[in-house]
């Protein structure tokens, strides 16, 4: 009898990642990692793109959760900027999965942690991609990264930089057929959306990650305004040391519907 219900549980479990792995939709999962962020972007291709990866290990049982039980790749690694709370997550990350490429903006950063990072990214031979907004990045057959930034004539590889967030990777995720479905933005502070806006660029989007986690540096209302989005989205932890997210902040987003990963993995299909 035990021993039905031992195979029962592993039929169900089987089912189940069947199901997951062969889903024909676009999906995003913000995660719910703590202080910091992390984005699994799953094309209907069954392709994994990672955006950032938390602090500590708890985005390898977020991913577990994502993953199918026979999945071991990522297929490609974005680090939006160089902050532990966006890149430290992947060195526990690495002991399980695969990671076939990495995006970069390739600013200098001294961290004793992300050099041994890129140490064994390089000693894997992994290719390595320098985004600019003269080239959208193909992820799927049907989905496409849209960058915004860093721009085409403004390389940061190689740069000294004193605020790592305003050189944040900001994309629109989109379908062939469609407008942007969500607009990814980093740590970007008012700077570097002032830049972005002046660049003449579409920023318009129905959802919104908050840039650095909800902090009053980030999301001017001007930038609120073009983007227009329905749904903000802030990733941050429960009474963190910073106090995201600020109350000015949140006051802007009234009329915007709110999401939280203090309450739980955020997921949408497309």
């Amino acid at each position: 009898m035990l021993s039905h219900i031992v195979l029962l549980l592993l039929l169900a479990l089987c089912l189940q990642q069947f199901f997951h792995i062969t889903s024909n939709n676009l999906s995003v999962a913000v995660l719910d990692i703590g202080q910091g962020d992390s984005i699994l972007i799953q094309t209907s291709e069954h392709k994994n793109i990672l955006i950032d990866a938390g602090l500590g290990g708890k985005v390898v049982e977020e991913l577990g959760k994502q993953f199918g039980f026979f999945n071991k790749t990522i297929d490609l690694f974005i680090i939006t900027h160089p902050d532990r709370d966006h890149y430290a997550g992947i060195l526990d990350v690495m002991q399980k999965y695969t990671i076939k490429q990495l995006m970069i903006t390739g600013i200098s950063n001294p961290d004793p942690l992300y050099e041994s990072f890129l140490q064994q990214i390089l000693s894997k031979n992994t290719p390595i991609i320098f985004p600019n907004n003269n080239h959208d990045l193909q992820i799927g057959r049907n989905a496409y990264l849209d960058i915004l930034y860093p721009f085409a004539n403004q390389s940061l590889i190689g740069q000294e930089v004193k605020n790592k967030n305003n050189t944040s990777i900001v994309a629109h995720l989109k379908k062939a057929d469609s407008d942007s479905l969500i607009l990814l933005t980093g740590d970007a502070e008012h700077d570097e959306e002032r830049e972005i806006l002046l660049s003449g660029q579409d920023v318009k989007s129905p959802i919104l990650k908050l840039g650095h986690h909800g902090a009053k540096t980030s999301t001017s209302d001007e930038w609120l305004s073009a983007i227009n989005p329905k749904t903000a989205i802030i990733s941050a932890n429960i009474d963190n040391q910073f106090g995201h997210p600020h109350q000015e902040t949140i006051d802007k987003l009234s009329d915007i519907e709110v999401l939280e990963t203090v309450n739980g993995t955020i997921e949408f299909e497309f």
